[in-house]
């Protein structure tokens, strides 16, 4: 009977997260130069007929409040999130049978994070999230509530 012997080389290596990230996403002007946020008032015209886009009030944790707004590219929903403390980033999410799945992304890779809700076709309801800042921690977010346009 033959034995055969295997090698396995593991290479490990060490690197910043930055280098797994686009050029693009880094830039100053944040996230004005990051397609599609380049196009962000065409495309949330483009979408104000679909129930998920537009523009929605939140609150999470204990303190974080602002505005969030939703615009859908193709078929992929992409949120700019401004913080009342003048915070921003952005989240990219994909809706299925009215759950919301959202990964955020905040400038100069300072956090990444998760988030779920459950969309009640006006509302995010039943939010929680948790990011890289927040280890092991799920966090409640309250109901987003979409803001009424106005004519």
């Amino acid at each position: 009977m033959k034995k055969i012997a295997f090698i396995v080389s593991i290479t490990v290596f060490s690197c910043s997260l930055d280098s797994y990230i686009p050029p693009s996403i880094n830039m100053t002007d944040f996230p004005n130069n990051i397609e599609p946020f380049n196009n962000k008032a065409e495309l949330m015209i483009q979408c104000e007929n679909d129930p998920l886009c537009g523009t929605y009030k939140y609150f999470s944790g204990n303190s974080e409040k602002g505005l969030v707004e939703v615009f859908k590219y193709q078929d992929v929903y992409y949120l700019h999130y401004f913080r009342d403390d003048k915070a921003e980033y952005i989240g990219i999410g994909i809706e299925k049978h009215g759950h919301f799945a959202v990964n955020y992304y905040y400038p100069n890779c300072t956090d990444f994070g998760v988030a779920h809700y459950i969309f009640d076709g006006k509302n995010f309801t039943n939010g929680k999230w948790s990011s890289f800042n927040t280890p092991g921690k799920l966090i409640d977010e309250g109901t987003t509530e979409k803001l009424v346009k106005s004519n």
